[in-house]
């Protein structure tokens, strides 16, 4: 690759001075590459380009400039550009993988503008792929998908209120009290978490940061009559204790828990929490520690590993697990 970014205004320039067959003098090529870079550049740099564009293996042009003596330079074939370089397979694929990536935001609101340069993206990048590789990209990777939009029908207004730093009133339906209520919220971020969409933001009833699901707001107004709470809020700082979207007001605990090694394989290429670390390793239990505030999720991710995952501590978090289970073991005995 270029060792620069003023290489690369160099290239360009050569290339326009080459293009449609043209024959550029040395000095035409030195003008030029100055007037592109803004600063004198010399025929020896200017050579080098040359060089690099007709041999660098990693630059990719290998373009055919040749030196019609006692003219200049051209292109030996008139319809060479550097900007009609063909991918190469694998960068096809890398570009295949990214547009089926943007497809699955193609249909949200913010994203919805760019849905048809996607879909020409994707549509064409597939067409050289399966013109190259008897199998398709769509036939071998599959993404995880919703069967909801998970709240991101939101995510538009919401971006826009944070950015305008407006106030909204929120009818939101709950559902633990199973109820619609009204929400003042002075919105400051957006996350998704599997699959579904969360704001966070400065409650005018509870003065304090709640969360809120997008996919359970009805609907959103702009409240132009309360200030906006301005605020230096922080999301790594926020969640650092946390797995998962839920803020409890509980400070984080130690937790430990033993599991075999093959379960251990699991969580450590995809730890549960940023503070998982192994304490002990033996030859057929590893001990881990985490230090994080016990929320909903933290407590439905231990208890998905059923019966391989031991709590060591706290007693509470072991007392809460054994609960549960029993509740499974009374389900099925009726």
């Amino acid at each position: 690759m270029p060792s620069n970014k003023e290489a690369l205004v160099r290239y360009r320039a050569i290339n326009r001075c080459l293009i449609n067959n043209n024959i550029a003098t040395k000095q035409v090529l030195i003008s030029a590459c100055t007037e592109a870079v803004g600063a004198l550049v010399s025929w020896r740099t200017i050579a080098g380009d040359i060089n690099a564009m007709r041999n660098n293996a990693q630059l990719g042009y290998m373009a055919p400039i040749e030196n019609v003596k006692g003219e200049g330079y051209r292109y030996a074939d008139k319809a060479y550009s550097i900007d009609q370089i063909p991918l190469q397979k694998e960068e096809l694929t890398a570009i295949a993988f990214a547009a089926n990536v943007l497809k699955q935001y193609s249909q949200v609101g913010l994203f919805s503008t760019f849905s048809e340069a996607v879909e020409k993206l994707s549509d064409k990048v597939e067409l050289h792929v399966k013109q190259n590789d008897t199998t398709a990209l769509g036939n071998i990777i599959e993404f995880e998908k919703s069967t909801t939009d998970g709240g991101s029908r939101h995510i538009n207004a919401l971006l826009q209120h944070i950015r305008q730093e407006t106030t909204v009133t929120i009818e939101y339906n709950s559902f633990s009290s199973n109820s619609v209520k009204t929400h003042t919220i002075h919105p400051y971020f957006l996350k998704e978490y599997r699959n579904r969409w969360y704001m966070i933001g400065y409650h005018e009833t509870y003065q304090s940061l709640r969360t809120l699901a997008l996919e359970r707001m009805i609907r959103i107004e702009p409240d132009y009559a309360t200030a906006y709470r301005v605020s230096d809020f922080n999301v790594q700082a926020y969640y650092k204790d946390a797995v998962g979207v839920s803020i409890t007001s509980e400070d984080p605990i130690r937790i430990i828990f033993e599991l075999s090694p093959r379960e251990y394989q699991y969580i450590e290429s995809q730890p549960i929490h940023s503070s998982q670390k192994c304490i002990s390793k033996k030859e057929k239990v590893v001990t881990v520690e985490l230090n994080a505030i016990l929320n909903y999720e933290l407590q439905s991710t231990l208890l998905s590993m059923g019966s391989n995952i031991k709590i060591i501590e706290p007693l509470s978090l072991k007392d809460f697990l054994y609960k549960e289970a029993m509740k499974i073991v009374e389900y099925y005995k009726a």
